[in-house]
């Protein structure tokens, strides 16, 4: 069985609904997965937007330590035990889309199988814990989107 990302809040290669925009809801969406393969130990979520004009995108949210025994999160919410690292505007937590006037930016989320508990804690830097998430994936499944204003 393929390990999988579904959500009813994003279609894959849908339009971002307004209750995870920035300026709208700014609430993490609902996301349900399946199919992890065996050793996974805990999960982990980012998500990132490539065109961003920073030259290196912007990282909307970067979590780590989701129990192995989750299939899901629910909207807006984290589990208690989970590490959330500082995201690209220096904040812990989920920041929705808000790319400029007259764009529309693509956005990748995605949830990893981790072959271990990483040591990282809540407000981590979010480059040192997507090193710690790369290097413990045994695999990854994502779902792309695009928002515009």
């Amino acid at each position: 069985m393929p390990f999988t990302l579904t959500s009813t809040d994003i279609q894959d290669g849908g339009v971002l609904p307004d209750a995870q925009v920035h300026a709208k809801g700014n609430t993490s969406p609902h996301l349900a997965w399946s199919g992890a393969p065996e050793g996974t130990k805990s999960y982990a979520i980012t998500v990132f937007d490539p065109d961003a004009p920073t030259g290196s995108g912007f990282w909307h949210w970067t979590v780590a330590n989701i129990d192995v025994s989750a299939t899901g999160l629910t909207e807006g919410n984290v589990p208690d035990l989970a590490a959330v690292a500082m995201n690209s505007d220096a904040k812990p937590g989920y920041t929705g889309p808000c790319p400029p006037t007259g764009s529309t930016h693509h956005y990748s989320i995605t949830v990893y199988a981790l072959s271990q508990v990483l040591e990282s804690q809540n407000g981590d830097p979010a480059p040192a814990m997507r090193a710690a998430i790369e290097a413990a994936a045994l695999e990854s499944a994502t779902s792309e989107f695009t928002f515009g204003r």
